[in-house]
């Protein structure tokens, strides 16, 4: 395998790491789920749903683990809502019938975040366990800092383990670095202590290749983006609601990644990290090799407003 190294883990590392890494030159289409409706429940289980043979077959006997994101844990707006969460094991309950986790490293105190979102009712509804990440286990990751520095920082060994099917729970949400976070982001900064999150942030371009590269060491196995009311300016915590009413699904988070952005009117090759994600090969970009099957794609589309601070956010690519 070709060695193509961006910062402190090469493609060849990431791939290693991650048996789902995808070879461009052995891949046809991509699908992605969307569905558009009035109820976020609803919508989250019916994309999944377009979906049900691909997922199956690459979950089998595995563990399942739902990663939601609590970038906030008093903001409701700013993270995974609780009937997202509902539409997926709605979804599982059909086939999976051991326990699921729903684990998260939220910056700030997890459990309350629990709290506050209303997700202690899940585990009389189903049969799951709430974790918080920031208690451990960890591996040992190194990023790069700004001076191209190697430093090393704590991951979830959980979200690590390749044995375990993971599954990332992001929304669609602006950004103030990095354009906007879906759910390649969620995963790559959600899977590290709190307390080291700080880290990654080095500066415009290296910020951006640290979240590629984090990202190709916990890649998930399905995306489910929430797009019933998103956030648009001020994000990913201070923005504004905005109601699109959409749920995007893939078992290519890539792809998914992919369509969300053409929903939220984002150039896509504007955002660093998921461009750097593409060229190392870990998913679907390329909306030709995209399938889209549900809604169609322009009934969806509503563009969001951009951080204020947008234009400095593009300069990683200087």
């Amino acid at each position: 395998m070709e060695t193509r190294r961006f910062g402190a883990i090469s493609f060849c590392q990431a791939g290693l790491r991650n048996y789902n890494a995808i070879i461009w030159e052995s891949i046809d289409m991509q699908k992605v789920g969307l569905i558009k409706g009035d109820n976020r429940r609803a919508n989250i289980r019916k994309s999944l749903e377009l979906l049900s043979d691909e997922i199956k077959n690459d979950l089998k006997t595995r563990r399942v683990i739902i990663k939601p994101n609590f970038v906030s844990t008093s903001r409701h707006l700013a993270a995974s809502h609780v009937d997202q969460i509902r539409g997926i094991l709605d979804f599982l309950k059909g086939f999976y019938q051991d326990k699921v986790i729903i684990a998260e490293a939220a910056s700030g105190d997890t459990m309350e975040g629990y709290k506050n979102f209303g997700y202690l009712s899940l585990q009389k509804e189903y049969n799951v366990d709430l974790i918080d990440l920031n208690k451990g286990p960890f591996e040992q990751l190194p990023i790069l800092d700004k001076k191209n520095r190697t430093v090393h920082i704590r991951v979830s060994s959980l979200l690590c383990d390749r044995s375990n099917f993971v599954i990332s729970a992001a929304k669609l949400k602006t950004h103030d670095t990095v354009v906007v976070t879906l759910s390649v982001k969620n995963m790559a900064m959600g899977c590290i202590l709190c307390e080291d999150k700080v880290l990654v942030h080095q500066g415009m371009k290296h910020t951006n290749i640290n979240i590629a590269e984090l990202a190709g060491s916990v890649w998930p196995d399905l995306a489910v983006i929430d797009g019933f009311t998103g956030m648009e300016g001020q994000g990913p915590i201070f923005g504004r609601p905005v109601d699109v009413g959409v749920a995007v699904s893939s078992t290519d988070p890539l792809a998914a990644d992919r369509v969300a952005c053409e929903i939220m009117g984002i150039d896509f090759a504007a955002v660093g990290y998921l461009s750097y994600c593409s060229e190392m090969g870990l998913g679907v970009a390329d909306l030709n090799r995209i399938e889209i099957i549900g809604h169609p794609l322009r009934e969806c589309i509503r563009p969001f407003t951009l951080h204020s601070t947008v234009q400095e956010q593009y300069k990683w690519k200087e």
